[in-house]
């Protein structure tokens, strides 16, 4: 499987600018990449940044599902994003997975409260696991990095995380050990891809990376100013979890939802 992550940078609470900005980075995968990914990967909140505001809440099905469906037709790949989404009376910091036979969507479980994150946003109560194309795909976003527990792969239900973040600059240390735990604890591919730039609160690195099972990070076999391509291998996974099956020892708990 192949995986294009984006580590776009983001104008401030500007949906309309950012969508035409993140045209041209998916006409330049068009044009530079003869085999397109599977997987093309934006940050967290790639439409606003990460603002605390509920003035850019979209409904269900908005304006920028609608773009992503588009692109997913398009490029005949999954296009994966969050944005913040109002549905009912609540709103919802919204990973949305979209690929061309269907969509799919997980809301954070893990609110950033020292940013006010939780005054806004609802926390969803599911863990979410896609299958898509012959991989299964447990979908986080940003905090959610710091919590083990939800982490846990009980019975190797998945094969990879993807972790969607806009993860201020000022505490990016703690990113690659953390990343690289999950991985290995887990048995997993863990991608992680942050915003680069800055926002009136904060600096961002770009971090765009995946670690494999070892946690070892795999070389890119493209990249570019925008995003970099990787390439996972499911066989050399399952191969790793038979020979090393310590996935069985595993203790057992109960989330509290």
């Amino acid at each position: 499987m192949k995986i294009a992550l984006v580590n776009c940078d983001i104008k401030w609470e500007s949906p309309a600018i950012n969508l035409v900005n993140f045209d041209k980075i998916l006409e330049n995968i068009i044009n530079e990449d003869k085999d397109r990914p599977d997987l093309i990967v934006f940050p967290e909140l790639f439409t606003t940044g990460f603002s605390v505001s509920a003035k850019y809440a979209e409904s269900v099905n908005g304006n920028t599902h609608k773009w992503m469906k588009g692109w997913s037709k398009r490029l005949d790949s999954a296009i994966m994003a969050s944005i913040p989404v109002q549905e009912g009376d609540n709103l919802y910091n919204r990973f949305l997975f979209v690929t061309p036979e269907g969509d799919f969507h997980y809301d954070k479980r893990h609110l950033f409260s020292p940013g006010g994150e939780q005054s806004l946003f609802k926390k969803g109560n599911e863990p979410v696991i896609v299958n898509f194309r012959g991989f299964n795909i447990f979908l986080q976003i940003c905090y959610d990095l710091r919590f083990p527990v939800w982490s846990r792969n009980v019975k190797l239900s998945y094969d990879m995380i993807i972790n969607i973040a806009n993860w201020p600059a000022a505490r990016d240390s703690v990113i690659e050990p953390m990343c690289r735990s999950r991985a290995i604890e887990n048995l997993s591919y863990y991608a992680f891809v942050n915003r680069k730039g800055s926002d009136p609160n904060n600096k961002y690195s770009g971090q765009k990376f995946i670690v494999d099972f070892k946690g070892n990070y795999l070389t890119p076999i493209m990249e570019h100013s925008d995003y970099d391509t990787f390439e996972i291998d499911k066989a050399k996974l399952d191969s790793f979890r038979e020979k090393f099956p310590v996935w069985r020892d595993a203790d057992t708990y109960n989330i509290e939802y």
